[in-house]
């Protein structure tokens, strides 16, 4: 959601870190000429990272984004046009460029995603060391550069669910996290945070399981929930080289109801009848903004999306990516 997070940014532990966790300027792609079935180079691998997202998934076939317009990238580009009123020819033409265009902002982000949604967030609860990285890119598994390069992918997978889910607005409340935040919040030791290529998100006005069925869609490779926890994980691990143990599908079991599993196998939140409310009230608003446990609604309003970006992440993950 295109909403700057309420941050209180240690100033003088920044300068510290100065270079160190500077992620170095960013800026929006420009295609110079149509892109087809036979060309490869940086061109078609910087539309492959936009338009991955619309690749459907088939039997959990990954969209790789190796420069190369095969077939896959005829698909999603085909897929691409269609959603947005365009012939449905597969060949990634101007019409297709003005569409994308209007969806980067000048600073590399995309049309409803900003880069500080992403950066790490402050806990009061944590101390100076895992806080001296809020605001930036540093501190984690890979250079700060890289991290950002992995969120900006991110973004755009993001903006195929959001609009597969209605346009609807899309909130961040944990985005890339260094190791020594990581730790403090009870993060999994080989969290996708560390990488750049999670986002822990809610969707405004549809239920988690429904924008989880979206994310199956759309080439989110890891998706996560959990009983206790409000949030729906999405990271990109099958593109994440650098951490190859990892490179595979993760997505909830399903069981007999149809209900989404966490690995534990419970009922993932939302999936019982025990959730808080239907709808946001005032007493749920209340609670996530002090990013209680648990705390939410079914179908979570505008205004509930914006207060759990604004909250940040629970005190305590349990070990959850």
């Amino acid at each position: 959601m295109k909403v700057t997070r309420r941050k209180v940014l240690a100033i003088c532990a920044l300068a510290l870190l100065g270079s160190l966790t500077s992620a170095g300027p960013a800026s929006a792609y420009n295609f110079k000429r149509s892109l087809s079935t036979g060309d490869s180079g940086p061109a078609v691998r910087a539309l492959q990272v936009r338009i991955s997202g619309w690749y459907p998934n088939e039997e959990h076939k990954a969209f790789y984004l190796d420069g190369q317009y095969d077939r896959m990238t005829k698909v999603a580009v085909a897929n691409y046009q269609k959603h947005h009123g365009l012939a449905a020819t597969g060949v990634a033409n101007e019409s297709v460029f003005l569409a994308l265009n209007r969806l980067q902002d000048p600073d590399g982000s995309t049309g409803h995603f900003d880069w500080s949604e992403f950066d790490q967030n402050r806990n009061s609860g944590c101390g100076a060391q895992a806080n001296a990285y809020a605001g930036t890119f540093g501190g984690g598994m890979v250079a700060a550069r890289r991290a950002k390069r992995n969120v900006r992918r991110l973004m755009w997978r993001l903006e195929a669910v959001r609009a597969k889910g209605g346009g609807r607005p899309v909130g961040i409340n944990s985005g890339f996290r260094s190791l020594p935040y990581n730790d403090c919040i009870g993060g999994a030791s080989r969290s996708q945070h560390l990488y750049g290529t999670a986002a822990d998100n809610r969707m405004a006005e549809i239920t988690n399981h429904r924008q989880r069925n979206i994310a199956m869609r759309s080439q989110v490779h890891g998706i996560g929930c959990y009983s206790s926890q409000t949030h729906n994980h999405f990271d990109l691990r099958i593109n994440n080289a650098a951490l190859s143990s990892s490179r595979s599908w993760w997505w909830p079991r399903t069981d007999s109801q149809g209900r989404h599993l966490s690995d534990e196998g419970s009922p993932c939140w939302g999936e019982t009848s025990n959730t808080s409310a239907l709808r946001t009230s005032g007493a749920v608003l209340r609670a996530i903004e002090l990013a209680t446990p648990g705390a939410g609604s079914l179908v979570p309003s505008a205004a509930e999306i914006e207060a759990f970006e604004s909250a940040g992440e629970p005190e305590d993950l349990n070990g959850a990516d």
